[in-house]
């Protein structure tokens, strides 16, 4: 990647120094392991907490609702009898006995992991600021308060618990349901079998609705796939003997024989989920500075905390009761968590929204990028175009076809010509006049590399190729002015006329384009070997700022090169994967076209648009930028809340409601900070109907 960002662009290698703020140096990380630090680093987003943050496991809701029931009758038992009645004295033991019950019934989980953090040197950890908290109220007299803050805490957890945990599982069930058995021939019968025991070769079959499990060709049968889980695409593409297919596509209707292609492990869908379990190293900069953040802000509000328990009353004769409780409400307020998981969650719903639509973003750097990206730059063939040849026009010199006006004769000739030639446009030749060349005789086709190709049709040689040929050969011809790609037909002799084919603009291009104009794109580049004015036209037709042609792969990388030096702009790439590698690894962010079962394409971009639709790629951007949106709601919700609130307690302004309004800060804020984070899943109904228009 270009030098601004070649930090962040390591493709293969995850392997990184994570840190999470426990004090632990940790090398290699595989993201699911427990360092000893007392929790979990699946998802340790460095908050230096020490709370949990992976939010995805199992939760025992039987057992959690049990607890929180039995605590709140107490809680509300000990509230009643603590406010309703002053006498006899022993009721108040009654009262506190209520209180105890319910703070130890949620409270010693909590009690128990403040002192596994302390054993672990992990002090400023949320356990231990709310274990202190809460005790610290007991100690002072404020029963009710001391349990609230563990009750409400609890609760808020389970609930931060749920959020997360569902964004998480809706994102891996898109593509991941529990693998089928694959139905085997062997020895004449069906045999089902693991898909992981499937060798490429192997001939299985897929029944309707079941799921295709791995890549593979269709040997017999014909179906209606849904790939919506790998495209986006809502319509099933048909199939039949020759397609390709992939696994995680779902046979809607028909039998189907498959010979599989590729190992399980090798599936589309396998690279697929490594790549969204990969994206988790890939963090962005808002994520690497709240890492850095949290770690210095909550060892600073602590301190703030204790000043305002200890100053008041040593230096300005302050009550030690009062400025106590001040001090613990700013403590429960402390915990950066709202921030800390929701930050990290915002992104990964964003990640997940893209993934819904066939998008495919390979970290939350790429996403932040993708958000803010100034110059998008184009391939050609592929991209912009369809990549499929079409005829356009025939252009016969010396005509000896019986139809003068179709001149059938010439466009078989240059399809017996083409016959044995693999070029892209001599197979849209015989696609198109195949059935013109049948009655020809052809021997000895040879292939001139970068010109065209010669045959014997009917004792006959001819020469079909570019201008170069025509040279080569030394016969006297004339250039078509058609627009296109043009097919030369000659002998030894004379020249024959020519045929145009012409790669054709696709249907969404020119919309796709437009949009990412309206929403911030300054220039739009098409970068082509192709030649001048097929460059010039297909740029005109799609709205493309610039265009550069008759480029060699290494002279696109040093087109892009130049767009980057001297300037801040944030450059994107998007090619078809295959051919552009060196150039999807040069710009800022590389994007793959086709992505669906292109090897290559998974490997060199950063972000893969599974379908062949350019539409998909406003679409990309316009979850990128709600994502960030979303990122600095939360980051400034988040901070402005606690400040308000740790002043509030300072100076004095809430009184005795201060702890109440405390536990608002750090558990209703971070729900809050969660739920907003879960908008990011969704994409709106304007975009996609926008997307559907287009396509």
């Amino acid at each position: 990647m270009s030098t601004k960002y070649e930090h962040e662009h390591d493709h293969h290698d995850h392997h990184h120094h994570d840190e999470c703020g426990c004090g632990d140096d940790h090398h290699d990380h595989d993201h699911c392991h427990d360092d000893g630090c007392g929790h979990d680093h699946c998802h340790d987003d460095g908050c230096g907490c020490g709370h949990d943050h992976e939010h995805g496991g199992e939760v025992n809701k039987k057992e959690f609702w049990t607890k929180v029931i039995i605590a709140g009758i107490f809680f509300i038992a000990g509230y009643i009898i603590n406010e309703a009645f002053t006498q006899p004295a022993s009721l108040k033991y009654a009262a506190m006995a209520c209180f105890a019950v319910s703070y130890l019934v949620v409270g010693f989980e909590i009690i128990r992991e403040a002192v596994e953090g302390i054993m672990h040197k992990n002090f400023f950890n949320e356990n231990f600021l709310m274990a202190i908290a809460s005790i610290g109220a007991f100690a002072i007299g404020e029963y009710a308060e001391g349990c609230a803050v563990v009750l409400l805490y609890t609760i808020g957890e389970f609930l931060q618990d749920l959020a997360v945990g569902k964004s998480r599982k809706s994102i891996t069930d898109m593509i991941q349901s529990a693998p089928q058995k694959v139905h085997i021939e062997k020895g004449g019968k069906l045999v089902d079998v693991d898909p992981e025991e499937v060798k490429p070769g192997d001939i299985f079959t897929v029944n309707p609705g079941e799921k295709i499990e791995l890549d593979g060709i269709v040997e017999s049968g014909s179906a209606e796939v849904d790939t919506a889980a790998l495209t986006g695409e809502s319509i099933p593409a048909s199939v039949s003997a020759g397609d390709e297919v992939y696994s995680g596509s779902v046979n809607a209707d028909g039998l189907l024989r498959i010979k599989a292609t590729k190992a399980y492990s090798d599936s589309t869908v396998a690279r697929i989920l490594d790549m969204i379990q990969d994206a988790d190293s890939k963090k962005s900069h808002a994520e690497k500075f709240i890492t850095r953040f949290a770690r210095y802000y909550t060892p600073a509000v602590c301190l703030v905390a204790l000043l305002i328990i200890l100053v008041p009353p040593i230096f300005f004769g302050g009550e030690w009761k009062e400025w106590a409780y001040r001090g613990l409400s700013a403590l429960v307020v402390s915990c950066p968590c709202a921030i800390v998981i929701s930050i990290p969650l915002s992104f990964f719903s964003g990640l997940g929204a893209s993934s819904k639509q066939g998008i495919l973003i390979k970290g939350s750097n790429y996403l932040e990028l993708l958000s803010k990206f100034d110059v998008a730059v184009f391939d050609k063939t592929g991209t912009v175009t369809s990549g499929k040849f079409e005829y356009v026009n025939c252009e016969c010199v010396h005509c000896h076809c019986e139809d003068k006006k179709n001149h059938r004769e010439l466009l078989g000739l240059i399809a017996a010509c083409e016959k044995y030639s693999t070029h892209p446009i001599a197979k849209s030749v015989c696609l198109a006049f195949g059935q013109y060349a049948d009655h020809f005789e052809v021997s000895d086709a040879k292939n001139y590399a970068g010109m065209g190709v010669s045959a014997v049709v009917n004792g006959i040689k001819y020469y079909a190729g570019n201008e170069k040929l025509m040279k080569q050969v030394g016969v006297d011809f004339k250039e078509t002015s058609t627009i296109g790609t043009a097919i030369y037909l000659c002998t030894d002799k004379e020249f024959l006329g020519n045929i145009v084919f012409a790669d054709v603009i696709k249907t969404d291009s020119k919309e796709a384009i437009s949009e990412l104009g309206k929403m911030g794109v300054k220039k739009t580049v098409m970068l082509t070997g192709d030649k001048e004015p097929i460059a010039a036209d297909m740029a005109k037709k799609a709205g493309i700022n610039e265009y550069y042609a008759k480029l060699l792969p290494q002279e696109k990388v040093e087109k892009v090169k130049a767009l980057q030096q001297g300037t801040d702009d944030i450059v994107l790439y998007t090619g078809d994967g295959i051919n552009d590698a060196p150039v999807l690894a040069q710009s800022d962010v590389g994007v793959a076209m086709g992505g669906i079962g292109s090897d290559v394409a998974i490997e060199a971009a950063d972000v893969v648009i599974m379908s062949d639709s350019l539409s998909k790629l406003p679409v990309a951007r316009k979850i990128a930028k709600k994502t960030m949106n979303i990122v600095h709601e939360n980051i400034i919700f988040s901070i402005a809340v606690k400040v308000l609130i740790i002043i509030g307690c300072a100076i004095g302004i809430f009184n005795e409601n201060a702890m109440w309004l405390a536990v608002f800060g750090d558990v209703g804020v971070c729900l809050i900070a969660v739920a907003n984070a879960l908008r990011a899943m969704h994409v709106s109904k304007k975009v996609k109907k926008k997307q559907h228009t287009l396509n």
